[in-house]
This record gives structure tokens, C-alpha cells and sequence, in this order.
């Protein structure tokens, strides 16, 4: 489960508005949390089901120095729901999304991408129950199932204010979808981005500028 795309364009384009606290859901390796302590000062909660990226979350935070601020616990959000008391400032996650598909023979990886461990009405409703009431959800998605969730979402009151849809090329169909929620009724605000120029296949301008605080080259 390496760093890929979905992570960093989520680090880059989730609007932090000074948070007391994050909640990371489905940490994996830990780029979510690691990019939200380089963009806040908030102390981090990540969660991860699946025990060898959890161990890898928990080491990546000790290397990083941040295991003050990142708090790696070993747990589904389902058993996380049920021992909790705390509310989130800011809810982050890169969650599991395929369903009904062929199942990778990789225990670990089918956790990861397969949302029997987390289906969407479970995230939606939990994150309901544990997000402040100026509270903010953000998760990036595959384009076509941005319209479900969001239709899950509403029904537990949390409003899409943000969507920025991803293209991988110019000449492509968009892939995926970063929406944020909240319990607030805002003017809801969309923005576009490509990933990488059709002709030459490197990353375009837009999307190195979005997410050059996480590079070291392009």
C-alpha cells in the first residue's frame, strides 16, 4: 500500500480551518495525518484496521517525530464509534470503495480497498455522530460513486459545500472526485483539476502547484 495520488491530492486540496482536532479514518501508512500535522497544529487521531499498516503508521509517526501529535490506534471505526467520546473538528479519510468486485488475494490490500470493512452508510452515519456542529468531512472518491455518498451523506444532515473533480488527463473522462461536508448550508463551491498533460505525461502545472508542499521533486 504505497503513497498514491488519491492521498496526496486529498493532503493537498482539504481546507483546514484551524482545527482543534483531526480524526483519520483508515490511516494506512499514515499520509493523511502526517500532511495534516504539516498543515495545522491540531493533534491527530488515526485509525487503521489492519495490523501491518497500523504497525507502519505507528513507525512512519515515530520517524517523523510526530508520534506526540498523531495518535495510531489499532482499531475499525465501528469499534472506534463504540469507544469514543470525543467530537472532531476535522474528519479526513480515503476510504475503502470497491464493491462486488474481484477481491486482490492480498488479505491486507483487499482490507484497504474493499468496503465490506466500511460500507459508505456506516462512514457516513458515524461521522455524523462524532463531527462538531462547525465541523468539516473530507474524502476523496472515485467519480461515479461521489452522487451515492453524497445522497448518504444528506440524509444525516451533512451538506457537500466543496467538489473538486479530478481528471487524469485532458482528453479523459474524470476518475475521482474530493468532496467536503458540513452541517452548515454553504454556497457549494466547485474547482476541476488535471493530473497530467496528454502529449508529454507529466504532471501539469495546476496539480504541482496544488500539491508542491508534499513533493521534493517533479
Amino acid at each position: 500500500m504505497k503513497v498514491g495520488v488519491d492521498s496526496v491530492l486529498l493532503a493537498s486540496a482539504a481546507n483546514f480551518n484551524k482545527p482543534r482536532n483531526i480524526l483519520d479514518i483508515g490511516a494506512g501508512t499514515g499520509i493523511l495525518s502526517f500532511a495534516a500535522a504539516q498543515r495545522t497544529d491540531a493533534p491527530i487521531t488515526a485509525i487503521e484496521i489492519e495490523k501491518n499498516a497500523f504497525e507502519q503508521c505507528r513507525e512512519n509517526a515515530e520517524l517523523n517525530k510526530l508520534q506526540n501529535r498523531v495518535n495510531v490506534l489499532h482499531i475499525s471505526f465501528q469499534e472506534f464509534l463504540k469507544k469514543n467520546y470525543l467530537k472532531f473538528d476535522h474528519i479526513i479519510s480515503n476510504p475503502p470503495y470497491f464493491e462486488k468486485s474481484l477481491k486482490p488475494e492480498n488479505t491486507a490490500r483487499a482490507l484497504a480497498g474493499h468496503s465490506e470493512s466500511l460500507p459508505f452508510e456506516v462512514l457516513a452515519k458515524g461521522v455524523s455522530e462524532i463531527m462538531t456542529e462547525e465541523g468539516v468531512f473530507s474524502l476523496i472518491l472515485p467519480f461515479d460513486k461521489a452522487s451515492k455518498f453524497e445522497q448518504i451523506c444528506n440524509k444525516y444532515g451533512m451538506i457537500c459545500r466543496y467538489k473538486l473533480t479530478v481528471y487524469p488527463k485532458i482528453n479523459k473522462n474524470p476518475n475521482r472526485m474530493i468532496l467536503e461536508f458540513s452541517f452548515k448550508k454553504q454556497t457549494l463551491k466547485t474547482e476541476k483539476i488535471i493530473i497530467r498533460e496528454s502529449d508529454t505525461n507529466l504532471y501539469t502545472n495546476s496539480y504541482k502547484e496544488l500539491t508542491k508542499d508534499f513533493y521534493l521533486n517533479f
